[in-house]
């Protein structure tokens, strides 16, 4: 196997995925000529789409009525901005908020959306990749905001309150200081956001905020999980983490948007591996510890049916767009087939014990299957759900994975030290790909495969357009950190669950966790070492995600990302695009945060008096309550509009958190409360230390943020220490 080594010094950080090129284009930016719009006017054009939250329905709804719409005409294009409210039902783990808001509210989650037309015909404009921030004007605060009604904003605002628009400088100004990242300069809105989910050795998760241009990380939040976690996985729509734990703590649900677990869903004994179906209406948990697999409904998170499937480890793969799962049980003798839609059995293949790991190829209408003990992989036709062929190799095959077209699939071989190439349509070996060290992942981007290499500090490219030609392709091998992945401190989980490559999401590099330098390193195709190191802050990464929430192309011409709102008041929107270089800014009103009742007249915050009295949290324990250390448990609080008040719902406090915390440091555990009616929520955590812990609860849109509301003392003893003492539980 010819190699190239591409060893080299870091060329530093310059600007992780935004191009600093724009800023040469400035004399092309400017604003044009802006329009508010009500929301009740149709421009003419077809309106657009909000983004997905689950798969499209076979018949597609009309989008929610916008909040507020403005237009700017420049350089040939029409350019229409609105907000949406989020369509609450549709989120995988939502509630069902009630009915849709009727203003843009400070702190809420909306759709941000352009609308881009050719201005004389009317046609999308398709293929952009936009870039748009929200600033808050100068002077924009709460008491002009209040003057706002029906999403659409007022026709004049107090004379002085807010600065005027910006002119056509003033707009090139603030883009080229956005896309500069200059401390000083910050839009309150960013539209071009990507976040880094690190699954960690501990029993935490890390999502890391990296900055444009200069390169520096912030530590957004530290996720608190009950367990270890083994394996996770995001919904579609983003705004849910699904992580197994280890130790009989089941399933966490992670709000990515909160940064706190909003449930803990039980499932079967040591669950592992888990998936989202295609549709993303399902989740799919592996219980290697019961021989089932746990089917959850993303929405409501309730556990639909437990199939049973066979002993061992479980690997789970999707045919036909999710119209049928495949899985494999490790120590079975099958691979059991399962209807996606009605979760009905279809059947068993035969294909011999020992399968680790499995994948799937609409395209070539086959299912791999790796038998590590023999050393083979297991062909299976979908159509007729039958053993196709089998393909001998050597023993020890570990992750197996097909490439993003179905051509190909790469069965790594962490115990050989090598990959082999399986061409999709005939099964036959297409190459072999030697000299590697012990190989247990592999990631693929538009242009290449990369391959983790568990023994040695660097990761191997492979040139994906070479692997139709007769030669293998050669290696181009990465230098990576100064350790290999082995030398972490704690010992690798199971190889095959391992994610710790994610392509960047423009597609021309990748992001790669070292748990042994506890670093996260930024790889650009092309380049000769990695550009730039993002730290993860003391904690060793093992699996890695990127929760992509840049504007997207979600409809001809449609361009959306769900944002969440920032103060209330007069936002200027700025919006830059690669084709013609152009930047416009439009505008958008954002009314003050939802007042609690009785809150009476608006000032100048948005509401009268002091909210945090007209909110009261009594727990439903007894104060003192005495818990033990490694043991679950539910803690209840009935939470009413004042004291003696009427009680809230989940509609009232739809932002309703819970902090516990051992004092005077150490241990924070954060989660979303379940609803059980009657203004009574609960929160299930385990303690993981004997201490002094405290319980706090949180509403931060009601103006109660964390420390507003008193907190409730709690004492762990070591387990068997003796009986619990304190109230319900």
């Amino acid at each position: 196997m010819r190699r190239i080594s591409m060893d080299g010094a870091s060329m530093g950080a310059r600007g992780l995925w935004l191009s600093l090129a724009w800023l040469s284009a400035s004399t092309a930016l400017g604003c044009g000529r802006r329009e508010a719009l009500p929301a009740s006017q149709d421009p003419g054009a077809e309106r657009p789409a909000q983004p997905a939250q689950l798969a499209p329905p076979a018949q597609p709804e009309e989008p929610a009525a916008p909040l507020q719409e403005s237009r700017v005409e420049r350089d040939g294009l029409s350019i229409a901005f609105a907000l949406r409210p989020l369509d609450r039902g549709q989120q995988g783990g939502g509630s069902g908020l009630g009915a849709a808001p009727a203003a843009a509210v400070a702190g809420s989650d909306v759709v941000a959306e352009f609308t881009i037309t050719d201005a004389s015909t009317g046609a999308p404009v398709r293929g952009l990749t936009p870039l748009g921030w929200m600033s808050r004007r100068a002077g924009a605060d709460g008491a002009a905001a209040a003057r706002f009604s029906g999403g659409a904003p007022v026709a004049s605002l107090a004379s002085g309150a807010v600065d005027a628009a910006p002119d056509e400088a003033a707009c090139r100004g603030k883009i080229k200081s956005f896309m500069a990242g200059l401390l000083s300069v910050r839009p309150e809105v960013d539209m071009n956001a990507y976040l880094l989910w690190t699954l960690n050795q501990d029993n935490t998760l890390s999502a890391i905020n990296p900055q444009v241009a200069l390169a520096r990380t912030q530590l957004r939040s530290v996720v608190s999980l009950a367990g270890r976690g083994v394996s996770f996985v995001m919904h579609p729509d983003r705004e849910s983490l699904y992580v197994t734990l280890r130790g009989g703590q089941g399933l966490a649900v992670v709000d990515t948007r909160r940064g706190l677990v909003r449930t803990n869903v039980p499932v079967g004994q040591d669950p592992s591996r888990v998936v989202v179906a295609p549709d993303g209406r399902t989740v799919w948990v592996g219980n290697d510890g019961d021989g089932t697999v746990s089917v959850i409904d993303a929405r409501s998170t309730d556990v639909l049916k437990t199939l049973p499937v066979g002993p061992g480890h479980h690997e789970i793969a999707f045919t036909g767009g999710g119209r049928a799962a495949w899985i494999t049980s490790q120590q079975g003798e099958s691979v059991a087939v399962v209807d996606g839609e009605t979760l009905e059995p279809l059947g068993e293949i035969a294909v011999g014990e020992g399968v680790v790991s499995i994948a799937a190829s609409d395209e070539a209408g086959v299912v791999h299957a790796a038998n590590a003990a023999r050393g083979e992989v297991v062909i299976l036709d979908v159509a007729r759900r039958a053993v196709a062929g089998r393909v001998a190799l050597k023993p020890g095959l570990g992750a197996l994975q097909f490439d993003p077209r179905g051509r190909f699939s790469f069965a790594l071989n962490p115990a050989a030290n090598e990959v082999a190439v399986l061409d999709g349509a005939t099964g036959a070996v297409a190459h072999t790909l030697t000299g590697l060290a012990a190989p247990d992942a592999v990631t693929f981007t538009g242009s290449f495969a990369y391959i983790r290499n568990r023994g040695a500090a660097r990761v191997s490219l492979v040139d994906r357009s070479a692997l139709g030609g007769p030669a293998a392709p050669p290696l181009v091998d990465i230098a990576v950190g100064q350790g290999p992945p082995l030398a972490a401190a704690a010992p690798p989980g199971p190889a095959a669950l391992a994610t710790p490559i994610a392509p960047l999401p423009e597609g021309n590099g990748a992001l790669v966790a070292s748990p042994a330098d506890r670093a996260l390193y930024v790889y650009v195709e092309g380049m000769m070492a990695p550009i730039g190191t993002l730290p993860s802050y003391g904690r060793e990464p093992r699996s890695i995600l990127v929760e992509d929430r840049s504007l997207k192309e979600v409809r001809p011409g449609v361009y959306a990302t769900t944002v969440r709102l920032g103060e209330g008041g007069l936002y200027d929107v700025e919006l830059l695009l690669d084709r013609p270089r152009t930047g416009v800014c439009l505008e958008a009103t954002v009314a003050p945060a939802r007042c609690a009742p009785g809150d009476g007249e608006a000032d100048a915050s948005g509401c009268g008096g002091d909210p945090v009295k007209d909110i009261a949290i009594a727990p439903l324990f007894e104060p003192d309550l005495r818990l033990a250390a490694g043991e679950p448990a539910t803690l209840r609080f009935r939470a009413t509009a004042g004291e003696g008040g009427p009680p809230l719902d989940a509609l009232d406090v739809e932002d309703i958190e819970v902090m516990v915390v051992r004092f005077p440091a150490g241990y924070r555990f954060r989660g979303a409360p379940r609803a059980e009616g009657d203004g009574t929520f609960s929160v299930s955590f385990t303690p993981p230390a004997p201490g002094q812990y405290r319980f706090l609860a949180a509403v931060p849109g009601r103006g109660a943020p964390v420390g507003a509301l008193p907190f409730v003392p709690l004492r762990v003893s070591a387990r068997g220490a003796g009986a619990r003492v304190g109230g319900a539980r």
